[in-house]
């Protein structure tokens, strides 16, 4: 208790510096809250888009290669699952067409969630016809791809997944997200470098300090802690600042990457406040202890002889 009474008395002895500390600290827990709080919402978008695009199937002919001599006749598979057209019988012409009405059929399923029909060129027939269905379920597509050929779709026409469509679509929330990532690694790194090199500062000028506390019988372990709890509490109050700055910076700054080419809606949950409170804590931590390693290396004797 001693320790802790010591500590954040010695808080207001200090003022300048710790004002110092504590600007250096809010501008460092700002911007390390901007840069996961945007982190945390691409993620979650590109963890729910994952979800959805898992559950959307498709299905297509397969395209076959043009027969070539030597071949002995046989036909190679060159069907794509990032392929975008659903339902082209381009070089071949003995694949099976299917009718519109096919593809309602295929629709009415207990295994989906919905699903998105739209007749294209040759209307009536399955030639142009765009079809997206929406599994319940990921894990429902082999049951529903088993439903559908016994409704009759046949076996040179595949369901598939549009990866390169879900490529097109998460590209620009990736490049946000590794943003945030690089912007959130420079400010940590910066960040500690100024914590470490104020926190030996305020060591060197309070050597006497802690070399009288020394020759009075403090242990270093104590003095060391008296240290720490002072930097704790200056980072908590500057913990509770930056965070309060942080919410009202972390949309504008999205809004300013995403340019203009769509919108992020950043959300404030739990775990964005306890990883920050985390990240001020191991700085605040690794300030101290760099601080405190320089200090207790001394005897009680050679402080107070070298005041200065």
């Amino acid at each position: 208790m001693y320790v802790v009474e010591h500590a954040l008395l010695n808080l207001g002895k200090n003022k300048g510096r710790n004002i110092l500390i504590a600007i250096i600290l809010v501008a460092v827990i700002t911007s390390a809250f901007v840069g996961v709080a945007i982190y945390n919402a691409s993620d979650a978008i590109i963890r729910q888009a994952r979800i959805d695009f898992e559950a959307m199937v498709r299905i297509r002919p397969q395209r076959r290669q043009p027969v070539s001599a030597g071949t002995g006749g046989a036909s190679a598979d060159a069907s794509t699952a990032g392929a975008n057209t659903d339902a082209s019988t381009s070089g071949s012409g003995n694949i099976q067409e299917l009718t519109i009405e096919d593809f309602y059929n295929f629709a009415d399923s207990r295994y989906l969630a919905g699903a998105q029909i739209a007749p294209g060129i040759g209307i009536g027939r399955g030639t142009g016809v765009v079809a997206t269905f929406h599994l319940i379920s990921p894990d429902l597509l082999p049951a529903f791809e088993a439903e559908m050929r016994e409704k009759g779709l046949p076996d040179d026409w595949i369901v598939y997944r549009d990866e390169l469509a879900y490529r097109r679509m998460l590209a620009p929330i990736e490049s946000l997200q590794d943003v945030a990532t690089t912007f959130l690694v420079i400010v940590l790194i910066f960040g500690a470098a100024i914590m470490i090199l104020l926190s030996v500062i305020a060591i060197r000028e309070r050597k006497y300090e802690i070399g009288v506390l020394r020759a009075m019988g403090m242990k270093k372990k104590k003095i060391a802690l008296c240290l720490w709890v002072e930097t704790v509490a200056v980072t908590c109050l500057c913990s509770i600042i930056g965070m309060i700055a942080g919410m009202a910076l972390a949309q504008p700054v999205s809004n300013m990457l995403w340019a203009g080419e769509g919108t992020i809606r950043i959300a404030f949950g739990a775990i964005t406040v306890l990883q920050i409170l985390g990240i001020a804590v191991v700085l605040a931590s690794l300030a101290g202890a760099v601080s405190v390693s320089r200090i207790t290396k001394y005897e009680p004797i050679k402080i107070l002889m070298n005041r200065d």
